[in-house]
């Protein structure tokens, strides 16, 4: 989620219902694209200290960057879907959603930038903490300097989006319940039309209005989608059948067309700065979240069972990718620091095991802290409840 930047509804026991289970499909995907940010990465830090094939194929190198849009999609589709649900059985629930995503997104976020600040600080390249903007950094909210810097924890950038998304969701929520979704379509794509007439240069307008702001979108679209057309309610065996084999051609044009920007190019795209200043954002939609989104109307269509066991493993990779997104800098730097052993195999092996060794750190974050906070936040909840005045 969420974020994709993984979401603050990374398990699958959120995910909504589909025929015969749930849509697990979507929690798969949400592995790919963790993997695809940390092959990248794996990439770019094989790069410093060796040559690679990898590395010079294509445009391969910044390719894995597009897992934060298919991350912006699948949380614009499944966070919109759990708001409108919540609001359906509850008129009050506006602070119940803000505190669950908080509660979700903050501490394991404030955790592993700790983890960041304290590798930096032990290692070569010490945190300019002149330069370092606290509150932002903080609590996930847009900078006021520009042009607009990343959190300490670089791949924070993806959720201050995410956060903005569910302040707008919560805003809707507690204003009009019946038509939050539809609400924030139409907010966030006036925000953005906006700001795509005025040109702002203001840190806060440019993110409040950041193109990249139209794959939530995307996500809220095959949502209300999904729910009133797609439900197993509103469909027969037969319409059935048609909607799934038009998922599987949707998920393969998706992702025949992320691939071949592999080939074609996707110019700055791929560069977190230039995407936070708005600068290649309308390219990135163009290139990654139009593909994405497709990627994943095609998954929610399809939905297939995913009961074999590397579509198992994939589901709990999909279940562990917040903590492995978030690992990626910290586990990144762990490997750099011991490149003289892993790239001693040649460059495109470093990379395969950077790859494996961030993938598992994420998952080893993922059974020890995240799980472990989950719960500890789910009975935290159950203990001491929202207290609402009865009509």
């Amino acid at each position: 989620m969420v974020s994709s930047a993984p979401t603050a509804t990374n398990t699958s026991s959120t995910l909504p219902m589909a025929q015969g289970g749930k849509l697990t499909v979507l929690q798969g995907l949400r592995a790919v694209a963790a993997l695809l940010v940390v092959w990248t990465h794996s990439i770019d830090a094989a790069g410093a200290y060796a040559s690679s094939r990898q590395g010079d194929f294509f445009h391969l190198a910044g390719f894995g960057a597009c897992g934060l849009d298919i991350f912006f999609v699948i949380s614009g589709f499944i966070v919109s879907l759990v708001a409108s649900r919540a609001a359906a059985q509850d008129q009050h629930s506006a602070g119940k959603f803000l505190s669950r995503r908080f509660t979700r997104i903050y501490p394991l976020y404030w955790i592993l930038t700790v983890v960041v600040i304290l590798t930096a600080e032990l290692g070569a390249h010490p945190i300019a903490w002149h330069s370092v903007s606290w509150l932002p950094t903080a609590l996930l909210l847009p900078s006021l300097s520009y042009p607009v810097a990343s959190p300490i924890l670089s791949l924070g950038w993806s959720l201050v989006f995410e956060m903005y998304f569910y302040f707008v969701l919560a805003a809707w929520m507690a204003l009009t319940p019946r038509h939050l979704v539809r609400n924030t379509i139409f907010f966030l794509g006036a925000m953005v039309s906006v700001g795509a007439v005025a040109s702002f240069h203001r840190p806060l307008l440019i993110l409040w209005s950041n193109p990249i702001l139209l794959e939530f979108l995307f996500g809220c679209a095959i949502g209300l989608l999904y729910s009133r057309l797609l439900l197993p309610s509103h469909t027969g065996s037969n319409d059935s059948r048609r909607v799934s084999i038009l998922g599987r051609g949707l998920t393969a044009l998706g992702a025949a067309a992320l691939t071949a920007t592999m080939f074609t190019g996707y110019g700055t795209a791929n560069f977190e700065g230039m995407i936070l200043n708005g600068q290649s954002s309308w390219l990135r939609v163009g290139v990654w979240g139009v593909p994405s989104a497709l990627l994943v109307l095609g998954a929610v269509l399809w939905s297939p069972a995913m009961q074999s066991f590397p579509a198992r493993l994939l589901v709990f990779l999909g279940d562990a990718s917040y903590s492995i997104y978030l690992c990626t800098v910290p586990a990144r730097s762990g490997v750099e620091h011991f490149w003289r052993y892993l790239g001693r195999w040649g460059g495109d092996t470093g990379i395969v095991l950077c790859g494996i060794a961030c993938t598992l750190a994420g998952v080893v974050c993922y059974l020890v802290v995240e799980r472990p906070l989950m719960r500890f936040f789910h009975n935290w909840y159950k203990q001491i409840p929202f207290q609402v005045s009865a009509k």
